[in-house]
């Protein structure tokens, strides 16, 4: 394969890569939906019931679409984070929680034998 043919490939996929990006279709999805709020907010209502339809009431509706198709990778993705951190705690809980027991134990040793000796004088 030639130099130039691996070269096209790669720019190809790092564009795709940043195109695809749900973050990248978050952002430019509500750049696009308050960039059109601020210019049809004055007029909205009244446009919309007399069907004067403009380029920021389709702009509107695309930057809507794109925060819409963006949100369940970002919603999957917060899922995985979520759970990756519960689990983590969950394994940070139960070392925590058997160290606790051992030093528990080790207390409850150094008292028997603390007390074994009172015992066999009082005896």
């Amino acid at each position: 394969m030639s130099l130039l043919r691996r070269f096209n490939r790669a720019v190809a996929r790092g564009v795709r890569a940043v195109a695809e990006s749900p973050w990248i279709k978050f952002l430019t999805g509500t750049v696009l939906l308050t960039s059109s709020l601020d210019e049809a907010i004055d007029t909205l209502v009244a446009d919309l019931s007399a069907l004067e339809l403009g380029a920021h009431h389709g702009v509107m509706l695309l930057g809507f679409v794109n925060i819409l198709s963006s949100l369940p990778d970002l919603l999957d993705g917060l899922v995985g984070t979520l759970a990756v951190d519960d689990e983590q705690g969950a394994a940070a809980g139960s070392d925590a929680a058997e160290a606790g027991d051992a030093a528990a134990d080790a207390d409850a040793d150094d008292t028997r034998t603390e007390a074994a000796p009172s015992r066999r004088l009082a005896a």
